[in-house]
């Protein structure tokens, strides 16, 4: 999570930057972190300033689990650089700073509206770009995730129905291993999953909803 993040137009960094620029495993620095927040919270005149030095927050871990940390603001990289010397003291002092004014900058480009009506009209198409491209991974995210809905996983049941009273009536099927139509809506129901590596075939993905009905049409048991 190498960025700054601007809350409520207050830059900040988050805790897993800082244990990096810092040198210290993120745990470490959380509990540092933590030991500050119980020092100002015992000041009757600092305990509501708390927000003022560290957030919480949330991060998501490589198992997309959800997890603890801080944002930070500047007032709150001071804190932890006061406490450290010498050449580290000042390399990560350096750093936040540079880090923040990149920030600021931003902020300030962002909040400045052109006067001239040619950019401005520049500048609300930008946003409608921004805005459609959006949309555009949005709807890619929904189509890649999105499962099949009730009817759709209806008509999969009917074409598997379909397919098996068909081989079944046509003598396609050996009837000495598969004796009961019950045990072939099994064996197909186990080849669909399979094939579409899921647990369910309501797991199936609506974009693979098409290519689900073309694999039930051609199925017939391997023996």
């Amino acid at each position: 999570m190498d960025q700054l993040t601007p809350v409520n137009e207050q830059a900040t960094l988050s805790s897993l930057e800082v244990a990096k620029m810092v040198g210290k495993r993120h745990d470490n620095l959380m509990a540092d972190i933590k030991t500050h927040i119980g020092y100002l919270s015992e000041d009757d005149a600092l305990k509501s300033q708390v927000v003022e030095y560290f957030r919480q927050s949330t991060y998501l871990d490589k198992k997309n689990e959800a997890r603890p940390c801080y944002n930070i603001t500047k007032k709150g990289c001071e804190l932890i650089a006061h406490k450290m010397t010498g050449k580290k003291g000042t390399l990560f002092s350096a750093s936040y700073i540079e880090r923040f004014h990149q920030m600021e900058q931003h902020i300030k480009k962002q909040n400045e509206i052109p006067t001239d009506p040619f950019k401005q009209i520049e500048l609300i198409a930008a946003g409608t770009t921004n805005l459609n491209n959006r949309v555009s991974k949005l709807e890619h995210v929904i189509e890649e995730q999105l499962t099949i809905d009730f009817g759709q996983q209806r008509v999969i049941e009917k074409a598997k129905g379909r397919r098996i009273y068909f081989l079944w009536e046509q003598g396609h099927i050996d009837k000495e291993v598969h004796g009961t139509t019950r045990k072939l809506f099994g064996l197909l129901g186990k080849n669909l999953k399979d094939a579409f590596d899921v647990n369910s075939y309501r797991d199936i993905l609506k974009k693979d909803f098409d290519e689900a009905l073309k694999f039930i049409e051609g199925w017939r048991p391997m023996i």
